[in-house]
């Protein structure tokens, strides 16, 4: 049976990269070297560590200065357009998880892809409060953040919030609140009736969320009763007027639950707490978000025995801490199952069993290999532009079929919620030449797949073999493809997988003492020719692999 009992002891290395390949996107070999000497319990605490961002926000780099809660009188800068300024958003978040060692980051992720938006719909500002509002709750409590999303200013825009009024209902957020952010549809038993909900409580919880408004005054300056208490974002404003004004009455699968109308402004927060309350109220809903944690940490494929022995005690926790996330993760990232340990099966698809979102793959390699970038502050342009937004944003995500916080439609990413193939949609006949072309972006530092330089600077794959660590010596070929492969692969390979790499792609069937000449050589006298080809040829090998695909 699957077990959500702790594992107990030290983690090592193998247990060590699972960690933190699914739960943070610094992947680097001291953080790996770090979890591998501790204990299971010390090692997932230390991922909830706070993490203080290195910026606070992005810079708009035509002016050289910050434009989100800064500028003179709070107004932003004169300088790029409102598109590139998303654009400088989404850089600046990624550059933070690049240098987040945490889960912070990658639960923000998470929510994005429940609470999903597009960025194309929403201005910089809305976006922004937004992906902060998120970060927010990202370990915090998931009920509360329900209540927060219902009124944040993108959201509003993205689904219609602001459009929903009492003279003409918008039934478009109620529905998606439902099924894809809370409680989820079950068996459809009857005409308009998903067993969890029905579509009489769709046009009831429109109702409920008449009246809100999306607020434009941002940034800072604007008027202080539209930003929340308890975190301190830009939300939207109650607008009486057009709130609906009779009492509410849900159906069966709410018990007949009635929630009293609004009597004035202040009220309709109430209202709107009440109507959460009642959805969170359902175990359904426990465990709707626990199974989208689970496929977003473990695998996707929930059985019946892992509906029973995860996720239900999951759920019961979930539920005993009144929604708040921390200690439900914490759970799932202790348990033996978690680690493929406890049910009689140690390699049974939870290690390695996950195909890496194009953000994953790229991410990995770039920090395991610490990939420079140019400097947001000196070199701006050529940060935000060409290589977060031209390389990264373009290339290594759109061009693996990853728009990156502009999913298709509110669904979210298909790998996160499409049955039967879920992580597998990453891969198709489009998408798959840019993961294997990841490796040349890394060497040449070109975008390779369009025009123009990234402006990273290009791996000096000698260099790190030299000086990273992670080899410790060098002028043993064997040692170089062990080493690489134990930090970069998610399982050890068969025999012949490894003898394939080391003698057929490194060494290119010389043998290891000639590599051990051609490296003694290259300390001698400098010149790395004769190092660096075999070298790059077992880096492309290595992270265009099928085994550095599968987290």
């Amino acid at each position: 049976m699957a077990s959500i009992q702790p594992h107990t002891g030290t983690l090592g290395v193998r247990l060590a990269k699972h960690l933190l390949r699914r739960s943070s996107y610094r992947y680097t070999p001291t953080a790996i070297d770090n979890l591998a000497g501790m204990s299971v319990t010390n090692a997932v605490n230390s991922l909830f560590n706070p993490y203080i961002l290195d910026m606070d926000e992005p810079l708009d780099f035509v002016s050289g200065q910050p434009f989100i809660n800064s500028g003179e009188n709070f107004s932003p800068p004169e300088g790029l357009e409102d598109f590139e300024k998303r654009r400088n958003v989404t850089a600046w978040w990624l550059r933070e998880a690049e240098k987040n060692p945490g889960i912070q980051h990658r639960m923000t992720f998470f929510l994005h892809s429940v609470f999903v938006i597009s960025t194309a719909a929403v201005t910089p500002y809305q976006y922004f409060d937004y992906l902060d509002l998120l970060s927010f709750y990202a370990t915090g409590n998931y009920k509360i953040l329900a209540k927060k999303i219902t009124i944040d200013t993108a959201m509003l825009r993205y689904l219609n919030g602001d459009d929903n009024v009492r003279e003409s209902p918008n039934e478009n957020y109620a529905r998606e609140f439902f099924e894809l952010f809370t409680i989820g549809k079950g068996p459809q038993i009857g005409s308009g009736n998903y067993t969890n909900y029905t579509e009489a409580d769709i046009v009831t919880a429109a109702r409920v969320l008449t009246g809100w408004e999306k607020t434009w005054t941002r940034p800072l300056g604007g008027n202080e009763a539209y930003r929340d208490s308890d975190t301190g974002i830009t939300r939207g404003r109650p607008n009486f007027l057009e709130h609906d004004l009779d009492d509410k009455t849900f159906t069966s699968a709410f018990n007949n639950t009635t929630i009293l109308a609004a009597v004035d402004e202040a009220d309709m927060f109430r209202e709107l707490d009440d109507f959460v309350e009642m959805i969170f109220a359902q175990p359904e809903t426990a465990k709707n978000i626990c199974r989208k944690l689970y496929r977003y940490f473990v695998h996707h494929n929930i059985t019946e025995e892992i509906e029973l022995d995860i996720i239900t005690p999951l759920s019961q926790t979930l539920i005993g801490d009144d929604y708040d996330l921390e200690p439900t993760i914490k759970q799932l990232l202790f348990s033996q199952h978690f680690y493929d340990q406890g049910d009689g099966d140690t390699t049974d698809d939870v290690i390695g069993g996950i195909i890496k979102s194009p953000m994953e793959n790229w991410i990995q390699a770039a920090t395991f290999f610490n990939i420079q970038v140019p400097d947001p502050v000196t070199e701006g342009r050529d940060h935000y532009l060409k290589w977060y937004w031209e390389s990264v944003a373009l290339v290594l995500h759109e061009g693996a079929g990853m728009t990156f916080f502009r999913p298709e439609n509110v669904a979210g990413y298909p790998a996160y919620y499409q049955a039967p193939g879920y992580d597998k949609n990453w891969f198709g006949g489009s998408t798959l030449i840019t993961r294997y072309k990841l490796p040349e972006i890394l060497l040449r530092g070109r975008r390779v797949l369009a025009e123009g330089d990234s402006r990273a600077v290009p791996l000096d794959i000698v260099r790190f073999i030299q000086n990273s660590g992670v080899v410790s010596d060098p002028a043993n070929g064997a040692e170089i493809v062990d080493n690489l492969i134990g930090y970069l692969f998610a399982e050890t390979p068969l025999t012949a997988r490894r003898d394939y790499l080391l003698n057929e792609v490194f060494l290119d069937d010389l043998s290891l003492i000639n590599w051990q000449f051609e490296w003694q050589a290259y300390e001698n006298t400098g010149n790395a020719d004769n190092v660096k080809i075999p070298l790059e040829r077992l880096f492309t090998a290595l992270i265009s692999s099928q085994e550095f695909q599968n987290n």
